[in-house]
């Protein structure tokens, strides 16, 4: 293999692992011309390729070259199995296996979530198969979702008790800031637009650093739901009220309230 030529594959199955086929396809394609004994560029072109009778060529031409590599004939018998439309033997069965279970980066291989979408993106943390849909981008490459659960997990450190300590500390923070905000500010008229675009982000922000002060800083998955869940209950009597009320300018209030309230503890507890 000429180094031109290996860096060509090597280049395409990079970008097969980061999602992008096109580019991919491109390097992949250039390689096989440029060298057409190089089985690991037939591979490569296989996975990204989606005409099923392109895949059978390039797997039928890493088989003249290797006629005992396993990949190549669990891909070709995969596609075979396709193109033929019949019910799935025994033979494909366990060629479909060894196809999955192939430790490389090349190949083809289905969603470990959509088990009908083919693909030949992995996670770069468990190796395992996903589509594009499936795929999270992050800084060091695509990853599963449950990969990026798990690690968000690590960096969560509350438990159940603390969403239970936020709901006291923000319900009736949040009924107070309310109704302060509705009645105070519901005087002003047409200024309570400028008024409150300053006044209603503090008063949130308190609910939402008391909550933080109220589980020690500790991180939840949900803390922000929480809260903002209180934020809304604790509001949503003055709501009613005003839209009973008729007034509009009484309305606008706690409408604002609300806006600009779930929007600052969405930050603040992110």
């Amino acid at each position: 293999m000429t180094e031109t030529t290996k860096d060509l594959v090597q280049q395409g199955l990079t970008a097969a692992r980061v999602g992008d086929l096109e580019d991919a396809r491109r390097l992949l394609r250039q390689a096989t011309q440029q060298q057409s004994d190089n089985i690991d560029a037939w591979l490569g072109l296989a996975g990204v390729v989606e005409a099923l009778n392109e895949k059978r060529h390039c797997f039928a031409e890493a088989l003249k070259l290797d006629p005992d590599n396993d990949e190549a004939k669990a891909g070709l018998a995969l596609v075979e199995q396709k193109l033929a439309g019949q019910g799935i033997s025994p033979v494909a069965v366990e060629a479909e296996s060894a196809a999955t279970d192939n430790k490389t980066n090349t190949g083809i291989g289905y969603c470990y979530r959509h088990p009908q979408t083919e693909t030949g993106l992995r996670c770069n943390r468990c190796n395992r198969f996903i589509c594009p849909k499936c795929a999270r981008r992050t800084p060091v490459g695509f990853r599963c979702p449950d990969c990026i659960r798990e690690q968000e997990d690590r960096y969560y450190t509350g438990g159940n008790l603390d969403y239970v300590i936020a709901a006291v500390i923000a319900l009736p923070l949040s009924l107070i800031g309310a109704g302060l905000f509705t009645t105070i500010l519901g005087g002003f008229g047409f200024f309570i637009l400028f008024i409150g675009f300053f006044v209603a982000p503090i008063i949130s922000g308190l609910i939402a650093e008391a909550v933080r002060w109220g589980v020690r800083k500790r991180r939840s998955r949900y803390l922000s739901h929480v809260v903002i869940g209180c934020f809304i209950l604790g509001t949503a009597p003055f709501l009613i009220l005003a839209l009973l009320g008729g007034n509009l300018w009484t309305l606008i209030a706690p409408s604002l309230f609300l806006f600009l309230g779930v929007a600052t503890i969405s930050a603040r507890l992110r």
